[in-house]
């Protein structure tokens, strides 16, 4: 652009992530725990704020969608045909993650 013909290429060093645990750096399964408690503080804000519908989840939130039905915040069941209908007509939804297991059902 500057219409100079003196053009170089500077020596550089690539960006090679070393093996070295960095300072601050999260271990792999200190990260997946926090990763964890995240996932069941966004079920528990979900479960203790909004309406939960049952298996009405589909019908309901293509009522809200439409304006036919309260604007709210709920949850519920929905199978993955019903989810996939609902995302092709621009309802917003999205999973809810696993609650924790049951005590019977840890090994």
């Amino acid at each position: 652009m500057c219409g100079s013909k003196a053009v170089r290429k500077a020596i550089m060093a690539p960006a090679i992530s070393g093996t070295k645990a960095r300072r601050g750096e999260t271990p792999p399964a200190q990260h997946h725990e926090m990763m964890m408690q995240a996932a069941q503080a966004m079920r528990r804000h979900v479960e203790d704020n909004f309406d939960y519908v049952g298996d009405a989840f589909a019908s309901e939130a293509r009522a809200i969608h439409e304006g036919k039905s309260e604007e709210r915040g709920i949850y519920g069941e929905a199978s993955g045909g019903e989810v996939r209908k609902l995302i092709e007509d621009g309802v917003p939804v999205a999973p809810l993650p696993p609650g924790p297991p049951k005590k019977g059902e840890i090994n």
